[in-house]
């Protein structure tokens, strides 16, 4: 009993010493998004350094959310602070993580939910995917559970937690931002929002409008979205799904439908924003690409948002607080520079 005792205790000692070697080496090869409107490192890692309880309000899902909600704009709306909790393509089991994660250091009354990624086929994403949404969060059970469930291989779980063996072969790509790399410095002062600006042609809405059918997720999908649900129940949070303005093609809108019964099931608020372009003001050279609106765009439907969300919640508002009345200043400048 002695001998396994102090043999549980090496190898506790050693997996330390291994995790403290390893860790630096990890952070200073891992790639790193930290110039550009598409900083992810600093709006995910940034989350991780934001006050504890500091947002009432968070948003979670994939690129359909991060560049339609400006946190700062709904701040100087309705005093409301938010965070937008996103990655590209960020499906449903990882928003059930990230949801966790973020509920370590906060506690939203309210938490709202994307749900493009439901409409999705795909039970595994490709590599690029993954590890965008898996590199900036820090080490826990619960990101051990996300590799098991975003990899079908032992081998590729493994690669998504020790991601050094991914990223060890860049030592010559390797540059001063690598070595002054600090993750305690992170700071997103758009609070997770992507402003995206290069609007080419017209994106027209598809005309959806008779679409009343249904189809069903993937087991997969709707085994997470129901996890979400459940999660949010557990916690006391109200929890609002939602599909924001993205041009639904007929295939997602029957499937938007499912998600909207499964709300009902459980009586959580649901709303497609795809039926409110004339309400929100939204045009055709108002988005980004097909999918995604441009900041204007997102400037238009932060401001719808925040009406409908005054009128069905009541949230704790903070007006006067001095850092986000210098971070909403880095948001408005930015518009400005575009008119």
């Amino acid at each position: 009993m002695k001998k396994k005792l102090i043999f549980f205790v090496q190898a506790i000692c050693f997996l330390a010493i291994l995790a403290a070697v390893f860790s630096p080496l990890r952070q200073l090869m891992a790639r790193k998004s930290l110039v550009g409107v598409w900083n992810m490192t600093e709006k995910v890692g940034g989350f991780y350094n934001e006050p504890q309880n500091e947002f009432d309000l968070m948003f979670f899902g994939s690129s359909h959310i991060y560049a339609s909600i400006a946190p700062m704009r709904l701040w100087e709306d309705t005093g409301v602070k938010s965070y937008v909790f996103a990655t590209q393509q960020q499906p449903a089991w990882a928003t059930y993580t990230y949801l966790k994660e973020a509920l370590k250091s906060q506690s939203p009354r309210l938490v709202v939910v994307e749900c493009q990624m439901l409409l999705h086929d795909e039970d595994y994403y490709e590599e690029g995917v993954t590890y965008s949404y898996m590199d900036d969060l820090r080490f826990s059970w619960d990101k051990v559970q996300l590799a098991w469930h975003s990899a079908p291989t032992m081998e590729e779980r493994v690669e998504l937690l020790c991601n050094y063996i991914k990223y060890h072969v860049r030592w010559s790509e390797l540059t001063k931002e690598d070595y002054a790399f600090d993750p305690k410095a992170l700071r997103d002062p758009l609070k997770g929002y992507v402003q995206l600006w290069d609007t080419p042609d017209p994106q027209p809405r598809p005309n959806i409008d008779e679409i009343t059918g249904r189809a069903a997720l993937t087991e997969k999908n709707e085994r997470w979205l129901r996890e979400i649900i459940a999660l949010c129940q557990e916690r006391g949070i109200e929890l609002w799904l939602i599909k924001a303005p993205s041009n639904l093609l007929e295939e997602e809108k029957l499937r938007l439908n499912t998600i909207g019964d499964t709300a009902a099931e459980y009586g959580v608020m649901f709303h497609d924003f795809n039926e409110d372009y004339a309400a929100v003001g939204l045009t055709p050279d108002r988005f980004y690409d097909a999918h995604h609106l441009d900041a204007w765009g997102a400037a238009a439907f932060t401001d719808y948002f925040a009406e409908y969300l005054t009128e069905r919640y009541d949230l704790p508002r903070h007006p006067d607080d001095p850092q986000w009345k210098l971070d909403a200043a880095v948001y408005d400048e930015a518009l400005q520079k575009d008119e």
